[in-house]
């Protein structure tokens, strides 16, 4: 703990009770989404990778946590990391506006967070954190934003660790859709389904019937299959999250196009 926390009793109570602290399942995150009023819109999402719930304080920060947990690379997600010894890691600090952050009453500095501390597999096989912020750019026109940024910019750069900001351009929306749409199945099961078995088999007549339409397939599978009307398609959406088929999931999927020519 940074020395300037030693006599602020909440920032204590919280680090006792472990926020900031953990990788995977066992991380709690600074900041939980009930304990503030937010300017976006707050989400709590179960995270697949993880295990763990997350707290997300705006879309655009949701839309960035679906990115990132669907790409292979990633195998941790810690939000609303503190940057506790931010006194210690800065070398040079003199400029910098600590004073912005702080109460203005008892003039305690609040804690700085990054959105997002990443786990990330680098191809090699080695493992290394990537930080991200993420911001809309309306936020970047206002002067105490930029002031924040730098500091983040600077602590991580101390840390020898990648460091960006994202913003909505860097967020397509049609992807975050699609991997809402299709992360779904992997958190649960039409009824009794064995989505494990049957995906397979589904895999197995779309390359025996490509040349028709998905939606037609899908329908003509689930009566083969004797199955409930729908099933086909949770099944072709758990494919798709388990990356066993792989679409462009940058667009929308039009379940009306040719298996082949949907199929990458």
């Amino acid at each position: 703990m940074s020395g300037s926390w030693k006599n602020n009793t909440k920032i204590k109570r919280l680090m006792a009770e472990g926020r900031g602290q953990g990788v995977g399942s066992d991380y709690i995150p600074w900041i939980k989404t009930n304990e503030f009023s937010s300017k976006g819109r707050a989400t709590r999402i179960f995270g697949v990778k993880t295990g763990r719930l997350h707290h997300l304080n705006s879309d655009n920060q949701y839309r960035a946590f679906l990115t990132f947990e669907f790409a292979n690379q990633v195998l941790d997600l810690r939000e609303s990391y503190p940057l506790l010894d931010v006194m210690e890691v800065i070398d040079e600090k003199d400029d910098l506006r600590f004073d912005k952050f702080q109460d203005k009453e008892t003039r305690e500095g609040y804690v700085i967070t990054t959105n997002f501390l990443l786990t990330v597999k680098e191809p090699g096989g080695n493992e290394k954190f990537v930080a991200r912020t993420v911001k809309n750019t309306s936020e970047l026109k206002r002067k105490i934003t930029w002031e924040k940024l730098e500091i983040e910019r600077r602590y991580w750069l101390n840390r020898q660790v990648d460091w960006k900001v994202l913003t909505e351009k860097q967020l397509p929306r049609q992807l975050a859709k699609n991997i809402e749409w299709v992360r779904e199945t992997l958190l649960g099961s039409e009824g009794n389904l064995d989505k494990e078995q049957l995906s397979i088999t589904l895999l197995k007549y779309f390359l025996e019937n490509d040349e028709f339409p998905l939606k037609e397939v899908l329908k003509s599978f689930d009566k083969q299959e004797g199955l409930q009307k729908g099933s086909g398609l949770f099944l072709f959406r758990y494919l798709l999250a388990k990356k066993e088929i792989r679409v462009d999931m940058s667009k929308t999927i039009d379940l009306s196009t040719n298996v082949k020519n949907l199929l990458l």
